[in-house]
């Protein structure tokens, strides 16, 4: 598993290859199949869920893919309609 810990500055650190990553590297790494946690660096916190949406957020900014349809299904059903989306 690739831990990546999030300091208060935003910056995102790679503790597997050990260096400073962004979003898009982020995005990468879980589009290859890497297992990716990120974590708070000062308390710990598991920020993954947050990281990942905020990629989802800022992939949809440049090019939408889901659609105002697709985001609105997973704002009323929440979880349980990942395995239905298109």
């Amino acid at each position: 598993m690739r831990t990546i810990k999030r300091y208060s500055n935003r910056k995102l650190y790679d503790t597997f290859d050990k260096h400073y990553v962004t979003l898009s590297d982020v995005a990468g790494f879980v589009r290859n199949g890497d297992e990716v946690k990120v974590t708070d660096h000062v308390s710990g916190a598991d920020l993954t869920s947050a990281t990942l949406a905020q990629i989802i957020f800022e992939e949809e900014k440049r090019s939408s893919r889901l659609g105002a349809e697709g985001l609105r299904r997973i704002i009323q059903h929440g979880l349980e309609t990942h395995t239905s989306l298109p």
